[in-house]
């Protein structure tokens, strides 16, 4: 997608906020996190979107641009005027696994979405993306997010993540960061993770977010189970919110992963160390 130009349209800074509202934007988005911010920019997000027709073209990371739709999509709508506050240990977590790792770094965003992930990482230093993301809605507005970015070190991949190649069908819900596989709505293809790599020619995986809609347990059993221990992410944010163990994250765990943090809606998991990888998963595989 990036590379391609007609992809946006009408071009990015069509749907640019007014100078002054943009400003007071761009003032509350640089405020130090805090319970006072965090109001005052809910605030500022409904004096700048309010009888304005979106999408809004703005800058939401360093030298990212994006075009955003806060109306139908919780993500956009919290990166439109607080990004500080938008996964914030998260991203913290990425920008101290980017200094530790080889350049580029490796990133697969699994559950892409309009790509804000992708685009924050981008942000931090040189990065390799896979973006993978079935919804042919959150595929355009990652294209033209990617497009208007300048994101040439990004290769889209439009299936839904699965325990099998396939097909199936992925629903809808209110909001666009909610879709999943389920028994309505359009036909998608369903890849293995492993697949998805072995096709983009992968051999590291320095951090992987896997947002996927209850499909993070199936997807992960096949591929930590078929893929070498090389290929496992040294990273990983895992949806699962704050005080529930989800089977994905008891099944990274059994893999010996630790977790580093859980926030409210994510766990946050570092790789064991090489030592593990060469015990301990081995007798997790059955291969002792």
């Amino acid at each position: 997608m990036p590379g391609d130009a007609a992809v946006i349209e009408p071009p990015f800074g069509t749907h640019a906020l007014p100078p002054a509202l943009e400003r007071l934007r761009r003032f509350g988005a640089g405020l130090p996190r805090g319970a006072l911010t965090k109001r005052l920019t809910s605030v500022i997000r409904r004096v700048c979107v309010t009888g304005r027709r979106e999408p809004f073209d703005l800058e939401p990371f360093p030298g990212q641009r994006a075009r955003l739709y806060p109306s139908d999509n919780l993500s956009e709508k919290r990166v439109f005027s607080a990004p500080q506050f938008w996964d914030w240990a998260e991203r913290e977590a990425m920008a101290r696994a980017m200094q530790a790792a080889p350049r580029p770094f490796c990133f697969v965003d699994a559950g892409a979405n309009a790509g804000l992930y992708t685009l924050a990482v981008l942000s931090l230093g040189p990065a390799k993306v896979l973006a993978i993301e079935p919804d042919a809605e959150n595929l355009r507005r990652l294209g033209v997010n990617l497009e208007a970015s300048g994101a040439e070190s990004v290769s889209v991949v439009p299936v839904a993540l699965s325990d099998r190649s396939g097909t199936a069908r992925l629903s809808g819900a209110g909001n666009r960061g909610e879709r999943s596989l389920g028994e309505h709505g359009a036909e998608v293809e369903t890849v293995p993770l492993l697949t998805v790599l072995q096709r983009a020619g992968w051999e590291r995986i320095d951090a992987l977010k896997l947002d996927i809609e209850g499909w993070e347990e199936p997807v992960l059993q096949a591929f930590l189970r078929d893929a070498p221990v090389g290929l496992r992410p040294r990273l990983v944010i895992l949806e699962a919110q704050r005080g529930t163990k989800t089977p994905a994250l008891e099944l990274l765990v059994q893999y010996g992963y630790q977790i580093a943090e859980h926030t409210r809606m994510n766990a946050i998991l570092t790789a064991p160390s090489e030592a593990a990888a060469g015990t301990d998963l081995d007798r997790v595989d059955g291969k002792t």
